[in-house]
């Protein structure tokens, strides 16, 4: 049976060699260059976002030069703003990089000679509330570093518009606009060989590729509408699964520097679905001891793939994300406390449904299985009635010979199982011989960190009055001084590009993960722990 996504694909495909309408009402056959899978793979990967965004990249496809010379600004501007607050503690760092990240508020705050404090506060009414505390302490005490930081902002901004000044107007808005979306900049560099087929592709016919674009984006949204239904009703046919998603978002998010409050705090639908977000500046990057490409401060909730609704009702309004994905599957002791939650995980990527999104979080959850297909029982991916206890059965086996870094032994693990397999009988007795069929496995996947509140975290509240916050109006947020692309949606546009493009060339801008100890450099809002290079087991390319 077709599926409603090759459908999509077969439509697309039977239009090349079709008559294009000209101008003048003459129809001519159209001269398409043999359409490969490298094409198909370049332009579909855009399609989730919005067509106004899309226009806007493959207009910038067309100049492969200016992408190269910006790129390349990009890392001497990056660097010298590293290099600039390289001598201060990483809190500091991280401090500085986040003014960054508002548009005009250093150069606000700079401008004019050093301000007061009663002048900073007008400044920063301009500004999310959440940037105040930092701006203010950082406005007085470190004008002198910020006035640097702003003459390399002006030094950066003006060689950028020597780069693009001999393009015509447009082009030069089109860029613009695009360093607003930092994460599309590095994409198109990184995997400059698709942007240059779209950019052709473009080139030679606009209207036909913005026809095959916005055919795909609607099969696309149908194709994520009942995907998302698909991912409720496997938290809803497993008892448990909706209770561990619960208790295992309240430790995702403790962990990554949230209070209790923060976690509590309902919101109510128009908040979710018009959440914004400033990114890192495009030209002084992220942290550099950030290990991977990170533009934009996730808010916990949106990694949750839920919220809270006002009266404490959970509502799902996607799939867990990357980072909350490959944070429950990287530790074996969230499979032992979580094993129902790892089941709908199993059912959602290997249930009845005839297609699978091309997505990083399904790309974490092949690997796992792939990587430990030895333990798991036969059934494993078909049969919910196996799950629930392998998972359990299997953290509890890995806890047993993890190492101080948090890593598996594998030898170690072997040899504890040859002599205590009778302890773990939902796992198969014999590893030797696998029996959950071997797949292809899919792109390796960089590993996420532990990673900064997108929000600075509310004063603790008494324990008693949690559970009335609940209950109360959901709370209201300051909203950005200038309109915002869709948070929600830019972030699902960009990993499903990232994911295509990667799976169809994959990126020489990082180099293959080294599976060893990882680094316990961390951002300084969150606790200072360590995030390993591979999930637990082996994960990842072999």
């Amino acid at each position: 049976m077709k599926t409603l996504l090759s459908l999509a694909l077969l439509v697309i495909l039977t239009i090349i060699g079709m008559s294009a309408q000209t101008a003048s009402g003459n129809t001519q056959v159209s001269s398409h260059t043999p359409w490969t899978k490298e094409d198909s793979a370049a332009i579909n990967a855009l399609a989730l976002y919005p067509d106004s965004v899309r226009m806007e990249i493959f207009t910038a496809c067309e100049y492969p030069a200016i992408i190269v010379n910006v790129a390349s600004l990009q890392t001497n501007s990056s660097s010298a703003f590293a290099d600039l607050i390289s001598g201060y503690d990483k809190t500091k760092q991280e401090d500085i990089w986040n003014m960054s990240r508002y548009p005009n508020l250093i150069s606000r705050l700079v401008d004019g000679g050093k301000k007061s404090k009663e002048a900073i506060d007008t400044i920063l009414n301009d500004y999310p509330a959440e940037i105040h505390d930092v701006a203010l302490k950082y406005g007085r005490s470190e004008y002198d570093l910020l006035s640097k930081v702003n003459d390399l902002q002006n030094n950066t901004n003006q060689q950028f518009n020597d780069i693009v000044s001999s393009y015509p107007p447009d082009v030069q808005k089109v860029f613009n606009d695009l360093l607003q979306l930092p994460e599309v900049m590095s994409l198109l560099n990184d995997h400059l060989s698709l942007a240059v087929r779209v950019g052709d592709k473009y080139k030679r016919d606009p209207q036909w590729v913005m026809h095959k674009s916005d055919s795909n984006a609607a099969a696309q949204a149908k194709i994520n509408a009942e995907q998302l239904n698909d991912w409720k009703q496997s938290l809803q046919q497993d008892s448990g699964a909706q209770d561990e998603l619960k208790a295992a978002a309240n430790e995702y998010a403790t962990d990554n520097g949230y209070s209790q409050n923060d976690v509590d705090a309902p919101m109510d639908s128009t908040q979710a679905d018009n959440a914004s977000v400033y990114p890192y500046s495009y030209w002084f990057g992220y942290p550099t001891w950030y290990p991977y490409s990170y533009w934009y401060p996730y808010p916990y909730w949106y990694d949750w793939g839920f919220y809270y609704g006002p009266y404490g009702n959970l509502e799902v309004f996607g799939f867990p994300s990357f980072y909350f994905t490959n944070w429950y599957f990287y530790s074996p002791k969230h499979w032992d406390r979580y094993p129902h939650l790892g089941s709908a995980y199993i059912r959602h990527y290997y249930g009845p449904h005839q297609y699978r999104l091309n997505t990083l979080s399904r790309q974490v959850v092949h690997n796992w299985v792939q990587a430990n297909r030895p333990y798991l029982p036969a059934g494993f991916t078909k049969n919910p009635a196996v799950r629930p206890n392998a998972f359990k059965q299997y953290g509890a086996l890995n806890e047993k010979v993890m190492n101080k870094d948090g890593s598996v032994n594998p030898q170690a693990r072997n040899q504890y199982f040859a002599n205590n397999a009778a302890k773990y009988p939902a796992l198969n007795s014999h590893p030797q011989q696998a029996q959950v069929p071997a797949e292809k496995q899919a792109i390796d996947v960089r590993q996420p960190f532990t990673r900064q509140p997108a929000v600075v975290p509310q004063r603790n509240m008494p324990q008693a009055n949690q559970q009335q916050q609940r209950t109360q109006a959901p709370r209201t947020q300051q909203q950005p001084s200038r309109p915002r692309y869709n948070y929600n949606n830019i972030q699902r546009a960009q990993q499903y590009q990232r994911s295509n493009w990667e799976q169809a060339q994959p990126s020489n801008h990082y180099s293959a993960p080294q599976y060893s100890a990882p680094a316990r450099s961390m951002p300084s809002a969150a606790p200072a722990r360590s995030m390993p290079s591979a999930p637990a087991g082996g994960g990842g390319r072999r």
